[in-house]
This record gives C-alpha cells, structure tokens and sequence, in this order.
C-alpha cells in the first residue's frame, strides 16, 4: 500500500488536487494506493495529550495506523510555506512518533514532491521534510520532485501541462521500483 500525503490543511488546495491526481497515477500503475488530506485532521487531536499514547484520540490513532503504520511507502506532497513546510504537517509527524515508533517510518520507502507558486517548487521545504524524515530512520528517495508555478499547470481539475503530468508519472514509477 502507498499512502499519498497532501501535507497542508488548507481545505480544497492546490496540493490536495496534485495528490490526488498522483494518487490516480499510482493506481492505474497497478497498485494500491491511498489519499490523506491533513485538512481533515481535527484541531482538538492535536494536544498535549498526543504525545501520550494512552490519551491520543482513537480517530488519530485510527488513522496512522491505517495511512502510515500500514503503508509500504509514502509520497508526501509539501506545499512551500514560509520557505519550508507547513506546521501541520511537522504537528502530524511529531504526533505519530510517540506511538508505535519503529513502525511509522522507520526502513519506509519515501517519495517528496514539492508545491509552490514560486520558481524553486519547494526544494528548501523537501530538503528540511527529508532531514525529519531520515532521522525518523526513513529511506527518502533521492529524487525529489518540485513543482514550481503549480497554479498555472492545474487551471481547472486536470494538470493541463504535459511535462509535469509526465514528470509526476516518472516519480510515480520510480517510487513503486524501490
């Protein structure tokens, strides 16, 4: 199982749509594949008693257990926010490191694809993801892809751009042969 991250809880954004449409790419390749939009992670999950496995919430428990414990690889979709990634995204991480530790990341295969309006497509985001990541004992993949000027490749619902549409398949295909 693959789990396609969208790492930003803005609801309805570009990344989502990116995610998606990387989550469909997966699939028609043959293999299984899944979508977690953080924006549908409650705000009261995120407490102090998160880092507690005794106290965490059973739906975020319910969750990384299903998107993250249970998943062979990840691909994660990093929006550029403040020249890194967003704090949800770091919230999520930090918050599924407490349980069940060794089985989240550690020895997973992980792919990063960056999002942003601006020229760079989030390098300096991927480079601080995959700093956190290796740390957390994850194999990220050494090619990260950026997408820069995303809004002008996905206008309506469908990535009108043909190179990024063939880029995103190429980092698709070498994801599932690692």
């Amino acid at each position: 199982m693959i789990t396609v991250v969208s790492g930003t809880n803005r609801s309805g954004s570009l990344t989502l749509k990116y995610a998606a449409h990387f989550t469909d790419i997966i699939k028609q390749s043959g293999q299984d594949a899944q979508l977690l939009d953080l924006a549908l992670l409650n705000a009261e999950d995120f407490t102090q008693e998160m880092y507690d496995p005794s106290q965490m919430s059973s739906t975020f428990l319910s969750l990384q257990q299903r998107f993250v414990i249970e998943a062979d690889k990840l691909v994660f979709f990093v929006p550029e926010y403040n020249g890194s990634y967003p704090g949800v995204l770091k919230l999520f991480i930090d918050a599924v490191s407490v349980y069940e530790t060794a089985k989240n990341f550690g020895g997973k295969k992980i792919a990063l694809i960056g999002i942003a309006s601006g020229r760079a497509g989030n390098l300096r985001g991927m480079d601080h993801l995959a700093d956190t990541l290796a740390h957390m004992g994850a194999w990220v993949l050494p090619n990260r892809l950026p997408i820069s000027a995303a809004h002008e490749y996905l206008p309506e619902e469908t990535i009108t751009h043909q190179a990024t549409l063939d880029n995103l398949k190429k980092h698709a295909q070498q994801l599932i042969a690692a």
